[in-house]
Order: structure tokens, then C-alpha cells, then sequence
């Protein structure tokens, strides 16, 4: 009886995606000027059906105005639910939500603020691939086997996690706090995953009634079960800053605390001897073939690379004397490729940069945009790539009074992977038997890149046989005289 191996190959990916516009009001004293609007968004999911993943959400608004001669922070939250279709989704599927703000606005009118944000989410899950393939054929079957490479998903984790952090600061009042989270390194033990990154939080406080930016960069580190992981695994690992807060304590430090969504995903590596072709040459053989779908994963890598540019005034805008803060910092990818090993990025980087005119005494804004198209330090011999990017930090310099010279660091987390299908024998049985020929000695000429496996199917033996007989190398050249003595 032929011996079985049961293939179960994994891959993820993304089963689907969708776009919800969220909206909020909020009222304001007197009349104002909008400076900046920033949003930031959490997900979870609520049902999954075949066809339909239902979710549920919460957008922050910060928005920044000025009323007054003052610079203020006019928050909302808005909850919504949504729901996202593709063939793709099947019921009871375990989807990883992936939520990223691609526009937030905001408009005054009337002592009112209308604040919209345009949520793409992209639906992410383990696709399985299984098949159930012959790795043995028995005596008398001849059987070209392949050792295939495959990876599976042995664990997948969500947890949340608390940092915080401190800073002296001068005497100042909290406007708002805005965090991102960066995973750096994804390192698998034994029954765990050690996922090390960075929560980059810019805290807009306020002294002597105008505004300044502080950056705070908090490393974190934190392992997370995964039974049956082992170091010789590969994990994807997602950190979300769902929540952030700052206060001036009794001592004057500046103190943050933020709560990070943590999801992570282990894929085993595995091999396996599978029968890609048979053939007898005493029988009729009844097979039955398939095709498996082979995925494997290489490690989760994150790199920091610079986007700059210059922005300039419009004439009719103040003048700028020093920049004050920058604010509602994106970074959005159009295209990601692979080209010669190389990955390749294509997309915007944008944000809003407050200054402060000293002849006016006035607070005015400068929204940027500053596209991109570049190769990153990473070689991979993989054939899909997907990419995120997150600005970590946004240096402006005033040139001249209506020259800008932005330079935005941007950490882009990389995940490669590679599909293949390859064929493979599911169960073979032997039929009638054939009619042992009359010749003494079969003749087969080679064929150009020939493998010793065809040419043994052509002359009706095994491959051991040929190579005894016949005094050249597999694969041939083409024209090669090749026999087999028939054995009565």
C-alpha cells in the first residue's frame, strides 16, 4: 500500500477590503480657523459569515484650531460599524483587521466643526492549501519524487499592552497626544515570540499661548505565547497604538501612557517527499493526480529610509519666522514591487506643518505632500511583497520665509513571501498487466535537457537500469543512442 502525506500549506493574505467614511461634530466657541485635523482608528471584528466579515470601529478626531489668538484641541470620537464582502471570506475564518486612516478633514461653520475621515481596512487571514499525496509507490512502480518546501500556521495571538513614558518639560499645558507603533524585530523561542519596536508619540503642548511639538520615543518589548513556536519558525507580528494620553504631574515631567493591540502570526517550516509521476512496465496504472500549492514566508524586516522635499507658500499666505509643530503626519503606499531581488516603494507622505508669523503675531498652516519612488535595503528572492509605512519623524526647516525644507523619516515594515504550485501523485493502482515486449533490446534517442526519469519511461525500465546501461550523463545533450537489454 502506497504511503500518504497529508500537505497542509499556508499562506496570508489579504481576503479583502473596504472603505468607510466616518463623521463627527463638535462644537466650538466663537469662530475659528481650522489649522489641523489628524483621526485615529480601531477596529475589531464582530461576525464572520461566508462572503462577509462584519466589524465595528472608533475614530479619535484631534483637530487643531485657532479662536481666539489661541491655538486649541477640539477632540471627538465617532464609533461606526461596517462590513466588507469577498468570495474569499468563508464562516468561522479568523480575520485580522488592518485599519489605516487615508484622509481626514475638517470644516468650521457656524460654531460647529464637521470632522470626516476615509478608513480603508483591509481584511487579513490564513489561507489553507491541503492535499493528501502518495510519498511511496511499492514494488514494481517506478516514481519520480520532489522534496517541496511549505510553510503552516501553528499559532496566531492577540494581546494588549501598556507602556509608558516621561519627559521634563518647561511649565506648559497638554493640547493633544498622537502615538504610532513600530515593530522592529520578530524573533521566535521556544512556546513564544519576542516582538521589540517603538511607540513614536508627538505631544502638542502650549506655553505662553503658543504651541510646540515633543517627540517621544518609547522602545517596548514583549513576548507572546505561541505554543508549538520554536526558533526555527517564522512570525508576523502587527502593533496597533489604540490609545494614547499625556499629563503634567505634581513635579513638572511630562507623563505618557499608550495601549498597544498586539497580533501575531507562526508559520513552521516543512519539507516533504512527495511522487510527482509514475509508470510500470508490466501494468496499466490507474492514477489519480493533483496540484499542491506550496507557501513559504521569509522573516517580517522593518527599515527606516528618508523622504524630503520643498514646499512653497502661496503669495497671498503669511510669511513664516519659526515652525511651531507638524501634525497629521501619513504616509500612504500607491505600489510595492519586487525588481531584481530588490523591493521597491512608490507612494506620499503627507502632513501639516503649523508656524508662527512674528511681524502678524499669527498663527498660520502649511498642509504637504510629498510623493516618492525608491528601492529599499532589502534583497529578497521572494515573488510577492506587502508593505506598510509609518512616519516616525518630520523635520521643516524655513529656507527662506515661504520655502520649506521637509524631511520625513519613514519606517516601512516589509513582509515576502513566495507561491508555487507543484504536481503531485494522489493514489495510484496497478491495471492490466502488459505484454512483456518481444525485442531483446529497446532503443530510445535522448532529447535535448532529457531527464534520466523521461528517458527511463521511454525505454520502459528503471532509472537505475539506464544509467547501468548506458555510459552518459542525464540531463542530455540531445541525440544521444540510449538501450535497454530486455530481460526475459
Amino acid at each position: 500500500m502506497p504511503e500518504t502525506n497529508s500537505i497542509k500549506s499556508d499562506e496570508f493574505i489579504s481576503v479583502a477590503r473596504g472603505q468607510a467614511v466616518v463623521e463627527a461634530r463638535q462644537s466650538a466657541e466663537g469662530e475659528c480657523r481650522i489649522l489641523s485635523a489628524a483621526a485615529n482608528v480601531t477596529t475589531s471584528v464582530s461576525e464572520v459569515f461566508t462572503g462577509e466579515v462584519r466589524y465595528t470601529g472608533k475614530v479619535r478626531f484631534d483637530c487643531l484650531i485657532l479662536t481666539g489668538g489661541r491655538t486649541e484641541c477640539v477632540s471627538a470620537v465617532a464609533e461606526f460599524s461596517d462590513k466588507i464582502a469577498s468570495p474569499s471570506i468563508v464562516g468561522g475564518m479568523k480575520i485580522m483587521l488592518s485599519p489605516e486612516v487615508i484622509n481626514c478633514e475638517a470644516t468650521s461653520d457656524g460654531g460647529a466643526i464637521k470632522l470626516v475621515a476615509v478608513i480603508d481596512t483591509d481584511a487579513l487571514a490564513v489561507a489553507h492549501h491541503g492535499c493528501d499525496c502518495i510519498s511511496d509507490t511499492g514494488d514494481g512502480i517506478y516514481s519520480e519524487n520532489s522534496e517541496i518546501g511549505y510553510c503552516s500556521v501553528i499559532a496566531e495571538q492577540s494581546e494588549t499592552v501598556y507602556v509608558t513614558d516621561s519627559i521634563t518639560v518647561k511649565p506648559c499645558e497638554i493640547v493633544c497626544v498622537t502615538s504610532k507603533a513600530v515593530v522592529t524585530a520578530v524573533d521566535v523561542g521556544d512556546g513564544d515570540v519576542k516582538i521589540s519596536g517603538a511607540v513614536y508619540s508627538n505631544v502638542i503642548t502650549r506655553a505662553d499661548d503658543l504651541i510646540a511639538s515633543n517627540r517621544i520615543v518609547t522602545p517596548f518589548v514583549k513576548s507572546v505565547a505561541a505554543l508549538g513556536a520554536d526558533p526555527a519558525c517564522t512570525a508576523y507580528a502587527d502593533v496597533c497604538a489604540v490609545d494614547s494620553a499625556a499629563a503634567i504631574n505634581d513635579e513638572g515631567k511630562l507623563e505618557l501612557s499608550v495601549t498597544l493591540a498586539i497580533d501575531a502570526v507562526v508559520f513552521a517550516h516543512r519539507t516533504a517527499q512527495t511522487v510527482t509521476d509514475v509508470f510500470c512496465a508490466d501494468s496499466v496504472l490507474e492514477t489519480e493526480t493533483s496540484e499542491i500549492l506550496c507557501c513559504s514566508v521569509e522573516p517580517q524586516q522593518t527599515v527606516t529610509d528618508a523622504v524630503d522635499g520643498q514646499v512653497t507658500l502661496a503669495p497671498e499666505r503669511l510669511a513664516a519666522d519659526n515652525v511651531l509643530c507638524v501634525a497629521n503626519t501619513v504616509c500612504s503606499i500607491g505600489d510595492v514591487r519586487i525588481d531584481g531581488g530588490k523591493v521597491n516603494v512608490e507612494g506620499l507622505v503627507g502632513g501639516d506643518v503649523v508656524y508662527y508669523n512674528a511681524e502678524k503675531n499669527a498663527v498660520d498652516t502649511l498642509s504637504f505632500r510629498l510623493p516618492f519612488s525608491m528601492p529599499l535595503s532589502l534583497h529578497t528572492d521572494a515573488t510577492e511583497v506587502r508593505a506598510r509605512a509609518t512616519v516616525t519623524d518630520v523635520t521643516v526647516k524655513i529656507r527662506r520665509e515661504s520655502v520649506f525644507d521637509i524631511k520625513a523619516e519613514v519606517a516601512f515594515t516589509v513582509r515576502a513571501s513566495s507561491c508555487k504550485t507543484v504536481p503531485a501523485v494522489v493514489s495510484v493502482v496497478r491495471g492490466e498487466a502488459i505484454p512483456a515486449p518481444d525485442a531483446t533490446v529497446i532503443v530510445h534517442i535522448a532529447k535535448p535537457g532529457e531527464t534520466l526519469w523521461q528517458a527511463a519511461k521511454a525505454l520502459c525500465c528503471s532509472p537505475e537500469r539506464v544509467a547501468e546501461q548506458n555510459d552518459c550523463q542525464a540531463p542530455f545533450a540531445g541525440g544521444e543512442r540510449l538501450v535497454n537489454f530486455c530481460i526475459k
